[in-house]
């Protein structure tokens, strides 16, 4: 990767320092997959304090996402290929607000679209190109939404003094708006798309 991370902590977060086996406890990641993220320059190297290795809130912040990331179902090179868009000085801030973009239109994990289709009598053939039409238009939302986010939103949130924390609050309260609006809009094209039918019938 071509990303270098940078092991130095800004001034004032070497009391926040943290272990192996701590910052494990604390993010649920194995010490073998730490350190393996850090070979693949996903996280930063520990920093040195004489012979041992510490983990400051950026390691944390990391970890995080790239658990988060592995949740969206996202492959180890894709989750590389994100991770190089975020600069090396990225603040733990910054991370978190990563981590509330991607999330702004995922709806009930649990829905089995594939499932659900082939139950209705439709071929596995179709339903799966149905199940990758909702997949990529689904990332294509996110994707737009994310950066409208991103470019217009978070600047004028961090300018009024607002925290990751509560960009992600409003990234939540966002979330059914946003699923609404999606379902209100494909109705709508559904309408139209069959009164378009209906003419060219007649």
């Amino acid at each position: 990767m071509e990303t270098e991370l940078h092991a130095d902590l800004p001034d004032g977060q070497d009391a926040e320092l943290l272990t192996l086996d701590e910052l494990t406890e604390r993010t649920g990641v194995s010490a073998r997959n730490v350190r393996f993220y850090a070979s693949r320059g996903l996280v930063p190297p520990p920093v040195r304090r004489g012979r041992s290795g510490y983990y400051g809130p950026d390691h944390v912040a990391r970890l995080e996402l790239v658990r988060e990331l592995q949740g969206h179902g996202f492959t180890l090179s894709a989750i590389e290929k994100y991770v190089e868009q975020i600069p090396a000085t990225a603040t733990p801030s910054d991370i978190a607000r990563h981590l509330s973009l991607l999330a702004p239109v995922t709806g009930d994990r649990d829905v089995d679209v594939h499932g659900g289709l082939s139950g209705m009598g439709i071929s596995p053939e179709a339903a799966e190109a149905v199940a990758e039409v909702y997949a990529a238009h689904g990332r294509q939302v996110a994707e737009e939404l994310s950066e409208i986010v991103r470019t217009k939103v978070w600047p004028q949130f961090r300018e009024a003094g607002y925290t990751a924390e509560q960009l992600r609050e409003f990234i939540h309260r966002l979330k059914p708006l946003t699923i609404a609006g999606l379902v209100t809009a494909y109705e709508q094209a559904i309408d139209e798309s069959h009164a378009s039918y209906d003419s060219r019938r007649r």
